[in-house]
């Protein structure tokens, strides 16, 4: 991969069919644009250049959006397609100055953000804004962790920049890509604003969500940007093709937007070969810090928790994600909160059970087709299988009140061989409905459909 940063102008260059010269293609952009260099692409022809446009602050797997943008941008490259991905806001930094790429962003054969600057793996924000908002960040955790409470040490997360309203300079960065877009694909209807900037080419949105059915509980505010139906319908017929990551959302998209096509491409996985039953008595949540996670575990924690100590006492839940930000100074017995994990395997394998106490949200939660294709026993409520409800049948047990939650925790960690059972059907589940070839199949078919009626040769690197 090839990461684009910003200096003074811009100047692109691509790769002639026939490779040896360079044509310049693009000109200045706005007073504050890169001078970049395209990377270069696998040896051979590709199909076409498929450009995603995201406002998503993507690192790696770490979170369920990220995870899906990156499995279809890899699905696009294993067909043949070369994906690249354009962040045309310095917004995704939120309030960290500096973020480290891992290594699955690897996937793009190149990478621009607006207003960054780029040393190896480390981008770094040229915003001193975020920097004041980094260090008022730390003290507020700091002052929080020792009890002190009051608006002066209230955490104050930047805007969701996914959903933010885009700016002149946003718009006018887009046109760095205008020479390698064959195929153009917005991250989050939000995005469908881009498609403007690149007419006459095939154009898709990863829909991630219905917003205007995030519906949360009683007092609750949801972490994300809230749309009503019209106006996410409106954004949403932008596109040629919007990719559903549910059956259920992909059914209305075809039942409310008839001229756009509704591509089902839930999150794939490659499944382990054997089940793995665990260690008894380890139950395992895995979360990022957003509402639904966060109110789904502080149920979970209040209600059904106890019921499982009672009846187990030996139990043990492991939480792991940067849900754990949501219960800074909430210690809990027989709780370990993890923060973030680099890496699930060893997690994944001590637990014998998965739970997913979720109780709104929409989409496809990725962490439960995550846990199937681990082999794991799973307990789940009814909003966590929403739309897969199907494909799971026998290989989640589904509870949602907090004595079914209870029981059925309680049941599986002094059953061994049920649990294992369990495991079994979800592994075999996994194989089944969420294996690549099946998950990817309508995507590549779009992709396939769509692909510039010459091949292209490779992006050349200066």
């Amino acid at each position: 991969m090839s990461f684009l940063a910003e200096d003074e102008y811009a100047s692109l260059y691509i790769g002639q069919s026939q490779g040896g010269n360079r044509a310049e293609v693009f000109s200045r952009t706005d007073a504050h644009a890169a001078h970049v260099t395209m990377g270069r692409c696998a040896p051979g022809h590709t199909k076409g250049h498929v450009l995603f446009v995201s406002r998503q602050r993507i690192i790696g797997k770490t979170n369920g959006s990220s995870a899906y943008l990156l499995d279809l941008a890899t699905a696009a490259r294993s067909a043949g397609f070369t994906p690249h991905l354009l962040q045309p806001t310095p917004d995704i930094m939120g309030r960290w100055p500096f973020m480290r790429l891992r290594p699955e962003t690897a996937v793009f054969e190149t990478h621009v953000i607006r207003k960054v600057v780029r040393y190896r793996n480390w981008v770094i924000s040229r915003d001193l804004t975020v920097l004041v908002d980094a260090m008022r960040a730390v003290a507020s955790r700091l002052v929080r962790r020792i009890g002190l409470t009051g608006s002066w040490f209230a955490d104050r997360p930047r805007p969701y920049s996914i959903a933010a309203a885009w700016k002149g300079e946003d718009r006018s960065y887009l046109q760095c890509a205008t020479g390698h877009a064959d195929i153009v694909i917005a991250d989050y209807a939000f995005q469908a604003e881009a498609f403007d900037h690149f007419p006459r080419r095939p154009s898709a949105i990863v829909m991630h969500d219905l917003f205007h059915r995030r519906d949360a509980e009683p007092g609750v505010t949801d972490s994300v940007a809230k749309l009503c139906r019209e106006d996410e319908l409106a954004l949403l017929s932008k596109a040629d093709a919007v990719i559903a990551i549910q059956s259920s959302e992909a059914r209305f998209i075809q039942d409310n937007i008839p001229g756009t096509l509704a591509i089902l491409a839930p999150m794939a996985t490659q499944p382990l070969g054997v089940a793995q039953p665990g260690r008894n008595g380890r139950i395992l949540f895995v979360g990022s810090n957003t509402a639904p996670n966060i109110v789904g575990l502080e149920w979970f924690l209040r209600d059904v928790w106890p019921t499982v100590r009672a009846g187990c006492p030996f139990a043990r839940l492991d939480v792991a994600g940067t849900v754990n930000a949501g219960f800074v100074g909430q210690p809990q017995p027989g709780v370990t909160f993890h923060g973030m994990v680099g890496d699930l395997t060893a997690l994944y394998a001590d637990a014998a059970i998965v739970i997913s106490p979720l109780t709104f949200g929409s989409g496809l939660k990725i962490k439960l087709v995550e846990a199937m294709a681990n082999g794991k026993a799973i307990v789940a409520t009814r909003t966590t299988l929403e739309g897969v409800e199907d494909e799971c049948s026998g290989a989640v047990i589904c509870a949602d009140d907090e004595k079914q939650f209870g029981d059925a925790v309680v049941a599986l960690l002094t059953d061994e061989q049920r649990r294992i059972d369990l495991a079994n059907a979800a592994l075999c589940a996994a194989h089944a409905h969420f294996s690549s070839q099946v998950c990817h199949a309508g995507f590549i078919a779009w992709l396939e459909s769509n692909k510039p009626s010459r091949e292209f040769g490779g992006i050349k690197a200066e």
